[in-house]
Order: C-alpha cells, then sequence, then structure tokens
C-alpha cells in the first residue's frame, strides 16, 4: 500500500533506540512505506487554517530497527498530505501539549491521526477506566484531604496518585498503620495535581497486567512485576516482565471497550489490570510492545500496520457506500 506517514514525536536524537515504542513503530513503516516522516511537538505549526510541520524523512537502511534516521532536508509538511499521523508525544500533559492537539484538529478528516488529538484532549485514562464500573477498583477523585480521609475510613488500606501521573511518579500506599495526612503532605510537595484514591489490590503484589490494543482488540498481554512489594510496576522503576495470558473476563472488558475505542479514535490503547480489576487506561503514547515482542518472540510492530492498513481500507469502502 503507497501510503504517506508522519510520527509527530519528541526529539529523535533523545530517543532510546532499543526501549522506544515509536522508533519501533516509525521503522516499520519506513521499511514499508517511502514516504515517512518525523517532526516534533516544536516543529507544529497553524497556517491559514492549514495544519504544518518542520519535518524530515525518516529511514531505516540496514534493516535493523534501531538503525532509524533522518534523510533529506527539512520540509514544509502540510498534513493534509499525510494518510496517517502517529501522535506519539509523551506527557506531561500542559498547555503547550494542549495547543498542539488544538492545531492537530485543523488536519482534514482524511489523514487518520493515531490517537485522536480531540480525545487525547478530552478523556483522561484514569478517570474513562470507571465508565467500565463491573471492573474498576473502589475509587475518589478529588483535590481536598477530606475526600482522601473519608475514602481511608472505609478502606483503610488504599493507594494514592495524581490523576495527570505517569511512569510511577507520586504515587503512594496508606495503609492503617500509616498516618494519612502525613503522607498527603508528602504528596503535595512533588505535585498539586487532583488525585485518585483506589482500594489497595492484594494481587497487586504479584504485579499489573497490561494488555496491549490496537483497534479494539487485544493482540498481547505481559505481567509486570514490581522490584519490591509497595513499589510501582513500571518496568522504569525496576519492575520485570513476565507471561501472562488474557482470561475470559478481561476479554469480555476488552469487548465491551472496543467500540467505544474506535469511534474515539483511540487506535493503540494500554489497559492495566490488578487483579480482575481496571486500574488504568493508557491512551497518550502507550508503549510496551518491545518487552512483548522479547517476551513471545513476535513483531507487534507488523501487526500494528497491518490493522492501520485495514482501518484506511474500511474508510474507503465506507465513502464508496
Amino acid at each position: 500500500m503507497t501510503l504517506t506517514i508522519a510520527l509527530h514525536a519528541c526529539p529523535l536524537e533523545r530517543m532510546n533506540p532499543k526501549k522506544e515504542t515509536t522508533l519501533l513503530l516509525g521503522a516499520e513503516a519506513s521499511i514499508r512505506y517511502e514516504k515517512v516522516y518525523y517532526y516534533t511537538a516544536d516543529d507544529l505549526f497553524l497556517e491559514d487554517n492549514t495544519a504544518y510541520a518542520w519535518a524530515r524523512k525518516i529511514k531505516v537502511d540496514s534493516g535493523d530497527s534501531n538503525d532509524l534516521h533522518f534523510i533529506g532536508e527539512t520540509e514544509k509538511l502540510k498534513l493534509n498530505d499525510c494518510d496517517v499521523i502517529l501522535m506519539r508525544q509523551n506527557p506531561p500533559i500542559n498547555q503547550n501539549y494542549l495547543t498542539n492537539t488544538y492545531i492537530l484538529d485543523y488536519v482534514d478528516s482524511n489523514t487518520l491521526i493515531l490517537n485522536n488529538p480531540h480525545s487525547i484532549r478530552s478523556i483522561n485514562g484514569k478517570i474513562f477506566a470507571n465508565d467500565f464500573k463491573d471492573y474498576v477498583v473502589p475509587y475518589s477523585i478529588g483535590n481536598d484531604i477530606n475526600t482522601l480521609l473519608s475514602f481511608y475510613k472505609e478502606h483503610s488500606d488504599i493507594i494514592l496518585k495524581p490523576i495527570d501521573g505517569f511512569g510511577g511518579d507520586s504515587i503512594y500506599r496508606i495503609t492503617n498503620n500509616c498516618d494519612p495526612i502525613e503522607v498527603f503532605e508528602k504528596y503535595r510537595k512533588n505535585t498539586q495535581s487532583i488525585f485518585i484514591v483506589q482500594q489497595y489490590i492484594p494481587e497487586a503484589v504479584k504485579g499489573d497486567k497490561r494488555i496491549i490494543i490496537f483497534d479494539g482488540e487485544p493482540v498481547a498481554a505481559l505481567m509486570r512485576v514490581p522490584a519490591e512489594p509497595d513499589k510501582p510496576a513500571n518496568i522504569t522503576l525496576g519492575a520485570t516482565i513476565e507471561e501472562t495470558e488474557i482470561t475470559e473476563n478481561e476479554y469480555n472488558l476488552c469487548r465491551e471497550m472496543a467500540p467505544i475505542l474506535r469511534e474515539s479514535g483511540l487506535f493503540f490503547v494500554g489497559i492495566d489490570m490488578l487483579g480482575d480489576y481496571l486500574s488504568e487506561v493508557n491512551l497518550i503514547s502507550p508503549g510496551t510492545i518491545r518487552p512483548a515482542n522479547n517476551l513471545y518472540g513476535i513483531e507487534l510492530e507488523k501487526t500494528f500496520w497491518d490493522k492501520v492498513e485495514q482501518r484506511l481500507e474500511n474508510k474507503k469502502v465506507a465513502r464508496a457506500v
């Protein structure tokens, strides 16, 4: 299939070539398609109601996905000329990030943007998880310490974390042996974010399960086991990866979630499970493709682009009807 692809991502030179999912997706795209562009948030701009980016083509010459590099000169790329834009800008979601999503709203609907910038802007993954009430862990979201104290009084063993957090930052467990006010003060020293408190799930000591979803379909799962019992199960914090299976309960959740994800343009998401409970929906530049590939000997980057091509074919058929 002849496609023009653009990656909206963090600076290429800062990317770890053996870690970043974005680079793996970009490398596979450059093998499949002749025109694959790369630009950063700072390169994006709006001119006369048209979205552009100062972009350069990328290529893999050696066939090694870690050998992704720029070719050619910087071009003024009209984003309406792209078939697909991968929105792979990492958090935090600050004002500049939000402004970029507004600019991308000006891209013509014929261009497929994954994930959809409007949905990235309007859907919070930690809050969105609570729409699936049959699967979600008991929670409370607020900003006042009384909200936390009330929830703590009811559940006695809880997890406190920022609603806009990522990478396992500012996560605290508050047990019946803790002073919740003292823990909250520590939390406030690190962040002023609105918080979410969730009932502690004992299965958390075994790790949390990441289920990778492409276009509403679960394609792989892995268990992230924390380095220490009360430490977040993030790979960046020393968690290890183990094989796991997707349960029937989790397949049911994915089936319930699929039409909402497709309608919202959330093509690539990762959902996190603690035992039988859904704890979060990761929709902003989700990763874990590389560890899943290594664990199972698969190539999810190929699956990703196969499903993108199928989505484009479906759009073409829909327009013809």
